[in-house]
């Protein structure tokens, strides 16, 4: 085997090992139902990825230079955060939202330092994640730097937040095409509903 095709063969290899790897754990943080238990496995996932790919640069560093870079015109960094982003932050990005509105509105909610951690360490597998909540990152990693594109990241984050406000009103019956108005006005109609029934109930066991 030649030297170029030792290098593919490897760069397959390695690629394929971190592809399963990430689905696996993906799946399974997926899989968590409990919020604070899928929290702390994200968690540990995004600081453990961190780390990770400062080794497997470091430690692919003439692989990366010769063959991924020179040839396939790209990073193994960029494949690390791709794959990343694919089986990890893009199929939880319902509940990342979620957890950093809870943490903006009721910071108790999780201890401090953890969403810290996962912060630093998912700008630290890109800037870009960002987008997941500004304000959040903002408050909470001192002196970061923002992006050059951080108004398109400001725009994919709104548009984000409004994927995520319509689904949390579809769970809660909302269909597209009725308004907010006529939603609330069914709400009180069935709350009338209730409270009308619950006054009948009264008066028969008073007869």
């Amino acid at each position: 085997m030649c030297w170029q095709g030792f290098q593919k063969r490897l760069y397959s290899d390695l690629t394929s090992l971190i592809e399963k790897t990430l689905e696996t754990l993906g799946n399974q943080l997926e899989s968590d139902k409990q919020l604070n238990t899928w929290f702390n496995n994200f968690q540990q996932l995004c600081v453990n990825h961190a780390k990770a790919t400062e080794i497997l640069e470091s430690v692919f560093a003439y692989l990366d230079k010769t063959y991924i870079q020179c040839i396939l015109r790209e990073s193994l960094r960029d494949v690390l955060v791709d794959r990343f982003q694919r089986h990890i932050t893009k199929k939880s990005e319902m509940r990342i939202i979620y957890t950093f509105n809870l943490v903006l509105n009721n910071p108790g909610q999780f201890e401090l330092n953890a969403v810290k951690d996962v912060l630093k360490a998912m700008y630290k597998i890109s800037a870009d994640n960002i987008y997941l909540n500004p304000t959040l990152f903002q408050n909470l990693i001192e002196d970061i730097k923002m992006p050059t594109n951080f108004e398109d990241i400001i725009v994919r984050h709104t548009t984000l937040e409004t994927k995520y406000q319509l689904e949390k009103l579809k769970s809660e019956g909302w269909e597209p095409g009725q308004s907010f108005q006529s939603k609330r006005s069914i709400t009180m109609m069935n709350e009338d509903d209730e409270k009308q029934e619950e006054e009948s109930s009264a008066k028969r066991r008073q007869y």
